[in-house]
């Protein structure tokens, strides 16, 4: 499981007027190395995971535990298999944290399930739409 996040990271608890902070899971190599400049353009902190890869024991979400990175994020963009149960367990240690779950479209034209409480996010989707659609997120979980 590789995970890194912005120096600026700070206690959990938020203060006004601070940039929102995103926690990214993803499993695709190339967002390992990413710099993740268009979420920092649109005003966003980052936070990112891999994800436990075959070593499912390794995500303390799916173990019961907390996380140092949820606790840390303000909305989170979950890009994992939807059947490892990450994004279900993130809603159950902070049902007021917006998860945002990209979702494929089968071949058939229908759209994968995302768990419950999540907001779908239509995928292959412009990294600018996700930006856009997480500060959405973000900004209705406050008010």
């Amino acid at each position: 499981m590789e995970q890194r996040m912005t120096r600026r990271m700070g206690s959990p608890a938020r203060l006004a007027g601070h940039r929102p902070r995103l926690l990214i899971e993803d499993d695709r190599p190339a967002l390992a190395i990413s710099d993740f400049s268009v979420f920092r353009d649109a005003g966003l902190d980052i936070a990112f995971c891999s994800g436990p890869g075959d070593d499912l024991r390794a995500c303390p979400l799916l173990r019961g535990q907390r996380c140092t990175l949820v606790d840390w994020s303000d909305v989170v963009l979950h890009g994992l298999g939807p059947g490892l149960g990450i994004a279900a367990a993130i809603r159950r240690q902070r049902p007021e944290l917006p998860v945002v779950v990209e979702q494929a479209r089968q071949e058939d034209g229908t759209a994968d399930p995302v768990p419950a409480g999540c907001i779908p996010l239509r995928y292959p989707c412009s990294v600018r739409g996700q930006a856009d659609a997480l500060l959405r997120a973000e900004a209705a979980a406050r008010h």
